[in-house]
This record gives structure tokens, C-alpha cells and sequence, in this order.
């Protein structure tokens, strides 16, 4: 008996030594709007099965939640524990016009993979049970593409209890001082789980099947355990899923296949945010004028240190693959950002027999700076190291004819206006960075620019 007091003693003690620590730590992590997250990291090594953002019930984070962590850990996965009494104050006191969670997420997975070295990233999962599984779902309701992995919602409440409204053009509805979230049009952006036990909220029910309704791909079931077992297990059997993930030729690569209309396939590398926003919408037009596409993830495809070469040869693995696949003879290389900045040099790499098949590069938002790995300060604003070098150095090396560089005309340190008198189509397009998110007019610019090069 005295052996076991002392056995459970001991095990307090490392847990909460462990919770003690994570708290330490999460000091030194910029967390925006989340106060005081429980950073748990485990200590087997730097390669993540996971990453998990756990939110409280309503009641707080408490020994449930501590419980739930640990095993978390003991899989290998990342845990950030948020108190969800202390995030919705939080939210509640931000003086923004609306309320947007999913950056701080996105940043907060960003820097704890980035600290212990990671070497692919991987997008979060948010989940809870009662009031943290309704928070996890209405993330959805505004998080943009390759964002968030999953929501795992055990048990939800219809709706958060917040005064101000989300960031979202989702369906909102009023009901007490809570607000009720649909999902925005179109394709969910992450997986959905939603899980009723048998003290399920009959209105957080009712909502997920609303849900369900409007997007099928919502997955719905039922589960004879506790709530807290039913997250456990949901929780156990994604991360153990997470390891199974095949990838295309093993490369973070999006398919969009397409029945080819112009005898061509597009490559895109895009952002440092990965495959989202202007990549995914640029990439679909393309698909929908009859261009089959391959997307690169570039956070994913950098986030571990890259050479010029090796990004050369994936891109000439891809350029094989599909090309036979798709039986087409030309390619359209487009490059975003990041993507931009890494394309010149990718392309002069290339073995001839690819190169000759490139009838255009696009250039989109370059800068005068290259990196080969992701930088979490880069994408949080700051200019990254630019160990790289200059792009312009390996675009005098191309054929000016086959260059199309894209610039927002609000962007005074954009390189594309300096190429114009070298023979380069330049394109000024009215916007910033982002070309004042008119994708679907910007993807055509591109599309009919390879139109007038394939007929000469």
C-alpha cells in the first residue's frame, strides 16, 4: 500500500512537473490572443506524429485535460493546451471589428515545430469536448485552406458565447448571447469529426447535423463511451493515421487533374503559407480552362532545408511523372512568393530535356531574396535570411521571352518593372502582395499569356 501511495505521488509530481515546464516555456512563444497556453512537447526525439490544440470544456482546463495530454505526449504528438474560460475572455476584450483565432493557431504550430526541429511540418489538429468541441468547429467556419488538419468536436455546444461576431462570410445566427456558425460555401477547408455520446447538448446535435446537411463531407457518429474516451480514441486514431499519409512521389504535392485542352500542365510552388488563397484559386482556374495542375506546398516542401539541385530534381520528377500521366508535351511553371523566389534557379537546373518543354515561367510577388527553408519570422511578417541570394541572377539567365513577372502596383520594392526593358512581359496588376485577392482575373492572365506563346 505504501509502495502504491508513493508510485501515485511520484507520477503527480512528474505530471505537474511537466505542466510546469510546458508553462515556462510557453513564455518564450509568441501567442497572440492565447493566454497562457500549456505547451507540451515530447521527449522522444524531434520528428512529431502530431500536433494537437486542445481546448477545455467550459469548466477549464483542469485534470481531464491533463490526463488527455499525457497520452497524447506518450504518442508522440505536440500538445497546446488552451483554457477556454480565459481564451473566449480574451477573444471577447480584442478590439478588432471581428474575431479571427486561426492565425495565433497557425503561428503557434509554427514556432513549436520550428523549436525542436521538425523536420516536416505538420498542420494542426483542434479539438474538445462541450464549449472547446463548438470553438474547434467554428475555426473551421473561417480558417483558410492547409490550415488546420482536423476538428474533432466530442459532444459540442450550438454556437460560442461571444458578443462579437467571427471573421467569417459563414451563416451566422444569434441564439441568447451565443452565436451559432455554418461553415462557409464550398469545399471544407479541414476535415470535420463530430462524435455524440449519450449526454450530447440535443441543440449542439441538432447543429452538427444542420452541418452535416450542408457539407456531407462532415463525419458524424455515435459513441457508446464517455465523452472523454471518445476523444481519446478519435484523438489516438488520427495521429496513428497521420503516419500512414502517402504523398504523391512522397512530395507535399495538391493534383488537380484536368482533361488537357491546350497540351500542357501547370506546376505551382506556392507561398510560405502553403497551398491556399491565391495558389489554390490560381491553380483551379487553371484546372477549369483545361490545364491539369500540381501544387507544391511550400511550407510543407521547405520546412526542412532545400538546395537549388534537389529542388530542381523533385521538380523534374513531377514534371515526368505527370506529364506521361496526363500525355502532354508543354509546361507552365508558376511560382507565388517564396515560390517565386525559388522557380529561376529550380528552372536552369532542370535537365535540357525538361526545359525545353517550360513555354512559360510566371512570376508572381517576387522578391530580390531566396530561401530554401522556411523562416516562422518570415512568415509572420519579417524578411527572411535570403541565404539564397538574388532570383535576378538566375533570371538573366532565361530566355526573357518565356518570363511573365506579375506585380501588385502598390509593391514600390518589387524587381518585376526593372526586367521590362530586358524583354520580359511585366504584367502591373492593381493591388499589393496579394493583387487585391482578384485571383480568378489574375489566374487568366496567366492562362491567356500561354495561350499567345503556345500559337507562335
Amino acid at each position: 500500500m505504501m509502495f502504491l501511495r508513493s508510485f501515485f505521488v511520484a507520477l503527480a509530481a512528474l505530471l505537474c512537473g511537466a505542466l510546469t515546464a510546458a508553462a515556462q516555456d510557453q513564455q518564450d512563444y509568441h501567442t497572440g490572443l492565447i493566454p497562457q497556453p500549456r505547451i507540451l512537447v515530447p521527449n522522444n526525439g524531434s520528428e512529431l506524429e502530431g500536433i494537437v490544440f486542445l481546448i477545455s470544456g467550459g469548466q477549464g482546463w483542469g485534470a481531464r485535460e491533463d490526463t488527455e495530454a499525457q497520452k497524447l505526449l506518450a504518442a508522440g504528438a505536440a500538445v497546446v493546451g488552451i483554457d477556454f474560460p480565459s481564451y473566449i475572455k480574451s477573444l471577447g476584450a480584442d478590439d478588432g471589428e471581428c474575431v479571427y483565432m486561426v492565425s495565433d493557431i497557425e503561428d503557434v504550430s509554427q514556432q513549436v515545430q520550428r523549436r525542436i526541429g521538425n523536420p516536416q511540418y505538420r498542420h494542426p489538429i483542434v479539438a474538445g469536448i462541450g464549449e472547446g468541441g463548438a470553438l474547434a468547429l467554428a475555426m473551421i467556419s473561417q480558417s483558410p485552406n492547409a490550415t488546420i488538419d482536423e476538428a474533432i468536436a466530442v459532444d459540442p455546444l450550438a454556437g460560442v458565447p461571444l458578443a462579437k461576431e467571427l471573421c467569417t462570410p459563414a451563416s451566422k445566427q444569434k441564439v441568447g448571447d451565443r452565436t451559432v456558425y455554418g461553415f462557409d460555401d464550398g469545399a471544407l477547408p479541414a476535415a470535420v469529426t463530430i462524435i455524440s455520446t449519450a449526454t450530447a447538448d440535443a441543440a449542439g446535435k441538432a447543429h452538427g447535423l444542420r452541418l452535416k446537411q450542408d457539407h456531407p463531407e462532415v463525419e458524424l457518429s455515435n459513441s457508446s463511451e464517455t465523452s472523454d474516451v471518445a476523444l481519446s480514441q478519435a484523438l489516438a486514431a488520427r495521429i496513428t493515421a497521420t503516419g500512414r499519409t502517402n504523398q504523391p512521389l512522397d512530395l507535399p504535392l495538391t493534383v488537380l487533374q484536368a482533361k488537357p485542352a491546350m497540351n500542357t500542365m501547370a506546376v505551382i510552388f506556392s507561398g510560405d503559407g502553403g497551398w491556399r488563397d491565391l495558389d489554390s484559386e490560381v491553380g483551379g482556374y487553371l484546372q477549369s480552362q483545361g490545364i491539369p495542375t500540381i501544387g507544391l506546398d511550400s511550407l510543407r516542401y521547405f520546412w526542412s532545408e532545400r538546395t537549388p539541385q534537389t529542388t530542381a530534381d523533385d521538380l523534374a520528377k513531377i514534371i515526368e511523372y505527370y506529364r506521361r500521366q496526363w500525355g502532354v508535351q508543354n509546361v507552365l511553371l508558376v511560382g507565388y512568393s517564396f515560390g517565386a523566389d525559388v522557380l529561376p534557379a529550380a528552372y536552369n537546373l532542370l535537365p535540357t530535356s525538361d526545359r525545353v518543354r517550360v513555354k512559360q515561367i510566371t512570376l508572381l510577388g517576387l522578391s530580390k531574396e531566396v530561401d530554401y527553408e522556411i523562416s516562422v519570422t518570415g512568415w509572420l511578417g519579417v524578411a527572411g535570411d535570403g541565404k539564397g541570394g538574388d532570383p535576378m541572377a538566375d533570371i538573366v539567365k532565361i530566355d526573357p521571352k518565356l518570363i511573365q513577372c506579375v506585380y501588385g502596383t502598390d509593391e514600390d520594392d518589387d524587381p518585376c518593372p526593372t526586367l521590362k526593358d530586358k524583354g520580359v512581359e511585366v504584367v502591373p496588376i492593381e493591388g499589393g502582395h496579394h493583387f487585391d485577392e482578384n485571383y480568378q482575373a489574375l489566374g487568366k492572365r496567366i492562362r491567356d499569356s500561354l495561350q499567345t506563346r503556345l500559337s507562335k
